[in-house]
């Protein structure tokens, strides 16, 4: 199973309203569709997170900041996520 499987399964285990779609592109096999876009309901900003392979690390960025944040593991990118998608913690 590829990181970012583990990422979409953990945070629509934990979070099943968050919304998870990857980029669709027009060649495939030929152009990068390894853009994952992640989008929280009722929120104005989408997350998304980037790796070729869909493996580790992945480049993530949000459209509420600048800000780019490279993670190198799937709990680093899991954390990150919850973190811009402002996501409160289950209780």
């Amino acid at each position: 199973m590829r990181d970012v499987d583990q990422i979409i399964e953990s945070i629509m285990k934990i979070y099943p309203a968050v919304k998870v779609r990857q980029l669709k592109v027009s060649h495939p096999g030929a152009d990068d569709d390894g853009i994952w876009f992640f989008e929280q309901p009722g929120s104005e900003f989408e997350v998304q997170i980037e790796s070729p392979g869909g493996m580790c690390p992945f480049l993530i960025e949000t459209d509420q900041s600048d800000a780019r944040v490279t993670t190198n593991s799937v709990e680093e990118t899991l954390e990150t996520l919850t973190k811009l998608l402002h996501l409160e913690p289950v209780r």
